[in-house]
This record gives C-alpha cells, sequence and structure tokens, in this order.
C-alpha cells in the first residue's frame, strides 16, 4: 500500500489516488532537505548506537563479575527496557526542562553551571539531550544481549590462559572479544534499525524542533502524514526508509560472513 502512494498524489477527503509517477520522490530531493535529514539522521543513530553499545557493554561486564549486589545490580538494570517509552519521553522532558529541570537544579546546586542550560531549546544540545534519553532506554536490552554472550564462554579457557601467564587485558583481547564479535555485530545491527526508526522519545521531547535540528526521517514521515496530509509524500520518505535500512542490514549481514562465506569466529 504505501509502495502504491508513493507513487500518487492521494486524496484524504475521498481516498482518491492520482498517479504522478516519481514527482512525490523528486519533490523530496529537490527541496533541499534529503541531505539534511540523512545526515542528521545518520548523525542521531550513530551517537545513540555507539552510546548504547559502550555502556550497554560495559554495564553486562560488572554484572558477570562476582560481585556481592550482582542480582540486585541485574533487577535494576532492567527497569528502564519495562517503562513505557513515553512516559519515560515525558519524564526526561521535566528533568531537562531549561527553566525547572531537576537536571539544571542540581548542575546549578553543585556550581557545575552559572546560568539554566537549554537542553532541549537549544539547536546545539537539542539532539544529544534525545541520543542520552534513547540510550537509557536502550542500554538494559543491550546489556542483558552482551550478558548472555559473554555467559556462554566458556570459563575453562580463561583458565587456561591464566594458567599459561596471561593477564586480563589479554584474556579480554584474545578470548572475551573474539568469542562475543558475532553478537555485537548483530547487536548492533537491531539497535541501529531500532535507532534510525526512533520516533516517541524524539517527539514527545522536541517535535523536530529547535529550528528542525532533530527532525529524522521518522520525525518527516509524521509530519507530511499528519500535519502537511501529504500522503503521497510521507509514503515516498518511507520508501526511502526502507531501502537505506535494507542497505544498512546487507552491510551487516556481511559483516557476519568473511569472504570465503563462512561465519566468524
Amino acid at each position: 500500500m504505501i509502495l502504491i502512494q508513493s507513487f500518487n498524489k492521494v486524496s484524504i477527503v475521498d481516498n482518491n489516488y492520482t498517479f504522478i509517477g516519481l514527482d512525490n520522490f523528486t519533490n523530496f530531493f529537490n527541496d533541499g532537505t534529503f541531505r539534511f535529514t540523512l545526515l542528521l539522521t545518520l548523525k542521531y543513530t550513530v551517537i545513540t548506537v555507539t552510546l548504547k553499545l559502550i555502556i550497554g557493554f560495559s554495564m553486562a561486564l560488572v554484572l558477570n563479575s562476582e560481585t556481592y549486589f550482582n542480582k540486585t545490580l541485574r533487577f535494576l538494570t532492567l527497569i528502564p527496557w519495562t517503562i513505557q517509552q513515553v512516559s519515560v519521553a515525558v519524564i526526561w522532558k521535566w528533568i531537562f526542562d531549561g527553566n525547572y529541570g531537576y537536571l539544571n537544579y542540581i548542575l546549578l546546586k553543585l556550581g557545575l553551571i552559572e546560568k539554566n542550560i537549554l537542553w532541549l531549546s537549544d539547536p546545539k544540545l537539542a539532539l544529544i539531550s534525545a541520543s542520552i534519553v534513547d540510550t537509557w532506554l536502550g542500554i538494559s536490552f543491550v546489556s542483558m544481549i552482551f550478558l548472555a554472550a559473554l555467559n556462554s564462554i566458556d570459563k575453562s579457557l580463561y583458565e587456561s590462559s591464566k594458567i599459561d601467564g596471561a593477564n586480563s587485558i589479554q584474556s579480554f583481547r584474545h578470548i572475551t572479544i573474539p568469542s562475543i564479535k558475532k553478537v555485537f555485530i548483530i547487536t548492533g545491527t537491531l539497535v541501529s534499525i531500532w535507532t534510525f526508526n526512533s520516533f516517541n522519545v524524539i517527539y514527545v521531547l522536541t517535535r523536530g524542533g529547535p529550528m528542525r535540528k532533530t527532525e529524522t526521517f521518522v520525525i518527516r514521515i509524521y509530519q507530511e502524514a499528519f500535519e502537511k496530509f501529504n500522503i503521497g509524500s510521507s509514503s515516498a520518505i518511507s520508501v526511502i526508509v526502507f531501502l537505506l535500512l535494507l542497505l544498512l542490514t546487507v552491510v551487516y549481514i556481511k559483516l557476519i560472513f568473511n569472504k570465503d562465506g563462512e561465519n566468524l569466529q
């Protein structure tokens, strides 16, 4: 249905379709916003996915260690994943509020800032703020995936390396990393696709503003469909996003397999 709509001008009044060929696509490419939206979406995805993978993997290492509060930490780690995204975004919007937000209040009390920071209203900070919230929501899933991967590693390998004189860093480099390489790639693929399509967080926090600095592809699709009622243009952008994600998936799949077609070990 979306593919058909992308080649038509759709009237929402009488659901009438008028075939216009590639006009919806060419209009989007020619209006000067495609490159801006693409780079913005990629920037948001790269920042957020990088944070999720680094923080999630670090948390998994802590959870996999022999700590006294290990089970309690695992339970607390799952909390962000169990809360509705919209609810979390609303809470974080209050925390980031430039006038009455709790984050500014704490930073002022600690003497780290001299005046309130407009986290969601400053064009330079809005995207980073949204990335932080999206990261907070996603690190639970990422850490649990990495924790499962770490638990699957044969402990005898570490014992053997210790006997051979390897230190912790060498064991991490030569045993841990190679053993979870494929998990890193697969998790990175899933998280990248989900982040690329992230809508709830950005829409609740900024609705694409300020000055369109958080207007990613998914936000643009929503605006075209439900604010401008341009269903054809919205469908065309959706097709473009699908093709971009398909390309991203193909690239990651090629990373999973080496040149000889064998799985990475």
